[in-house]
């Protein structure tokens, strides 16, 4: 993943537009240079060639189902190939560096790498409770405690070299080679327990071995650089897709998909991977599509890093985007976009004055001498038109998640003078 060329992907325009709805849409546009020059060794010479039907890396996507996804290329819509075929050509580019380190990969572990790279099963932590149940379920025989043991131990070994990489494979196969041995067994790969020892085993030794010679040889290394491939793949996979292509003029692929948006509560704030060094220049947009809805700030940083990220800067800033433009060929390869988002301020200054307001006549409640149920009722009613800013609905779902706080601020006020006019009458007037 790391070194492949980059001379016929020119440009990559991604923008992300966090929607109304409390999701992103994310828009990729991928343009490919004239495709002759690196094909033409491949090309049969009994005819004159104008297109090719190629699988193109299309994107870097996380692990997981695809949501409301759409690829095109230069003909229209394109077919995606399946995990299994791309974990195939995923795992064939990650043997071609472990020949630059002069290690062969086996057959057996060959078949681990392939399906665990194309696993889609239930996730470790989220959906597998007991592993053994999960174990014993699964396979076509009953294994013993110690045999599950030692498939424990030879995956811990495993995620312990992985987890120095990326800190978050906790949930992958990677990582965690056991979630496919019943893929494997009902695939014929593996024919008895002490089979898939051995397999997790020499698993094990090799991701060890490449520990090893990166502490030696130094970060930048081949071997550094093929746990960080694989680090990488455990966290995401190279989306594919067979589409007709020109091979002597440049196109561009598009891409769209709607993720979730995971925002914190306390500080109104989410954030984004994207890649940034697939292409020979990156342009990366954060948008807010809701009008009433304001970027205070969007930040890149590295990857489970507080540290700002090498390579993009920002060409363009303003409350409803933010643009990053990337060419450095040093920069980081994956980045994490931090952003924080409020509404308007004279929309989000409505509740706070209405919750100062109701805090104030609940004082001045308490704070008089003389007081009747006229007075009482005159100083209670505000709490009918602050109220109506509560049940008055927000024309989208985002914009009513970060008005959470001001009308929580709002509500409280209005609970506590609804309750003083409820004891002043009991205490002083009845």
């Amino acid at each position: 993943m790391l070194r492949r060329p980059l001379d016929w992907r020119v440009r990559a325009v991604e923008t992300v537009v966090i929607d109304a709805a409390s999701t992103c849409v994310r828009r990729r546009s991928l343009q490919v240079a004239p495709l002759r020059a690196m094909l033409d060794e491949y090309l049969p010479t009994d005819g004159d060639y104008t297109h090719a039907l190629l699988p193109m890396f299309v994107a870097p996507f996380p692990r997981g189902p695809l949501l409301d996804f759409d690829v095109e290329g230069l003909d229209g819509s394109a077919s995606l190939l399946p995990r299994s075929e791309i974990a195939t050509r995923e795992v064939a580019f990650f043997e071609d560096l472990l020949r630059e380190c002069e290690v062969d990969l086996t057959d057996d572990v060959r078949s681990v790498l392939i399906a665990a790279l194309g696993y889609s099963g239930p996730w470790l932590h989220e959906e597998i409770v007991d592993p053994d149940e999960f174990l014993r379920e699964g396979l076509p025989f009953e294994p013993g405690t110690e045999t599950l043991d030692t498939w424990r131990n030879y995956s811990a070994r495993c995620g312990s070299v992985l987890l120095q990489r990326v800190d978050t494979v906790e949930r992958t196969a990677p990582e965690a080679p056991w979630l496919v041995l019943p893929e494997l067994f009902a695939n014929g790969f593996l024919v008895s327990a002490d089979h898939a020892s051995a397999t997790l085993r020499s698993y094990a030794v090799l991701l060890e071995h490449l520990s090893d010679r990166a502490a030696i040889e130094g970060e930048g290394a081949a071997a550094d650089e093929c746990l960080e491939v694989l680090a990488d793949y455990a966290c995401s996979y190279d989306l594919m897709a067979v589409m007709k292509v020109p091979l002597d003029e440049p196109f561009v692929v598009k891409t769209a998909e709607r993720r979730n948006v995971r925002m914190d509560p306390k500080r109104n704030s989410g954030h984004q991977e994207l890649v940034i060094a697939d292409a020979r220049t990156n342009h990366v947009t954060i948008k807010v599509d809701d009008p009433n809805v304001r970027l205070v700030s969007a930040d890149a940083y590295s990857v489970d890093s507080v540290h700002y990220a090498v390579g993009p800067l920002v060409s363009r800033r303003n409350d409803q985007y933010v643009a990053f433009y990337s060419h450095d060929p040093d920069r980081d390869y994956r980045i994490r976009v931090e952003f924080r988002l409020h509404l308007l301020r004279r929309l989000e200054s409505v509740s706070v004055l209405a919750a100062v307001l109701v805090a104030s006549l609940t004082y001045a409640l308490w704070d008089s001498d003389d007081l009747d149920v006229r007075t009482l009722a005159l100083l209670g009613g505000p709490a009918a038109p602050s109220a109506s800013v509560l049940v008055g609905r927000e024309q989208s779902t985002l914009g009513s998640r970060l008005r959470l706080r001001s009308t929580s601020l709002l509500a409280g006020s209005l609970v506590v003078l609804v309750l003083s006019v409820f004891a002043l009458y009991a205490l002083r007037i009845s």
